[in-house]
């Protein structure tokens, strides 16, 4: 009996230290820089930053996400991307405090918006929250541009234009437990090809397509939606995806292929399960650097 006791105790103690790790985590931003280096980039936009946010879910850092402007504004960035999922797809959540810091960001640069996969859920989901995506898109189409399968060109004066394109996932790649293969034609038909003598950034919230996205022609890669694999382990990364799936390929962090890069942020908030260890919220950090 007595060891019967001990093992409720040590269990109780271990799930205390988790919930007041991940209580802690939760609530502490953290700011992730990388340099992105191609001869591709043109030379007018060498050393101008991509502030990556993604996966908020509504989280808010301090009174009306004041921590987390203030973090932006310290970077001083030139454009800002949000992929996908600031929201929850929720018809009772307040997503007030967002609204609130979009609209200070968007008094700072540019800043360009992708649906996530709860964006996606309530724009076409009617019978479910009704009027809930174009009520939230009106209050914030003053403070972002959308880009729903489109581009944005980037220019510098002088110099030619960097193509800023948003990839607006279609639901049937986000299946629990499994991944989809996605169509060979897909990209291409959605987004029409890229252009082969321009720096293409494409803003796709699901990253596990990475490898489709390079074969389109991206450049650079900007993404969330893993939340960093919730739970982190040394050597094994990030333990599990929001589709179910264990270990996941791409979980946060920079990935290199065939030239290309991915930037995948760790997410800000949570929805669900609001468990983070070893996984603290993200600001993700992208300067370009023109290379000859």
């Amino acid at each position: 009996m007595i060891w019967l006791w001990i093992t409720l105790v040590v269990i109780a103690v271990l799930g205390l230290t988790v919930i007041m790790i991940s209580i802690y985590e939760n609530r502490t931003l953290t700011v992730s820089r990388y340099r992105v280096e191609s001869a591709r980039i043109p030379e007018g936009f060498s050393g101008k930053k991509i502030i990556l946010l993604a996966d908020l879910h509504n989280a808010c850092f301090g009174k009306d996400n004041e921590r987390l402007i203030r973090t932006v504004e310290e970077e001083s960035p030139d454009y800002i991307v949000l992929a996908g999922d600031m929201i929850v797809s929720d018809v009772n959540s307040d997503y007030s405090a967002t609204v609130i810091l979009l609209r200070e960001l968007s008094k700072k640069c540019p800043v360009y918006y992708v649906k996530g996969n709860h964006e996606l859920r309530v724009a076409t989901h009617f019978e479910d929250y009704g009027k809930f995506w174009d009520t939230y898109k009106d209050e914030i189409k003053d403070y972002v541009t959308f880009l729903d399968n489109e581009s944005a060109e980037l220019y510098r004066e002088g110099y030619k234009a960097v193509r800023l394109t948003g990839l607006d996932t279609a639901p049937e790649y986000y299946k629990r437990f499994r991944r989809a293969p996605m169509e060979s034609e897909y990209l291409e038909r959605v987004l029409g090809k890229a252009e082969e003598n321009t720096y293409e950034i494409l803003a796709a919230h699901h990253p596990a397509y990475y490898p489709d996205y390079v074969k389109w022609g991206a450049d650079l890669v900007l993404s969330g939606h893993i939340h960093g694999g919730m739970v982190r382990l040394p050597l094994l990364g990030g333990m599990i995806s929001p589709m179910v799936q264990f270990f996941p390929k791409y979980d946060r962090g920079r990935f290199d292929e065939n030239g290309s890069v991915m930037l995948l942020s760790g997410g800000l908030g949570n929805h669900t399960l609001k468990i983070r260890i070893n996984n603290f919220p993200e600001i993700v950090v992208a300067e370009l650097v023109h290379t000859e």
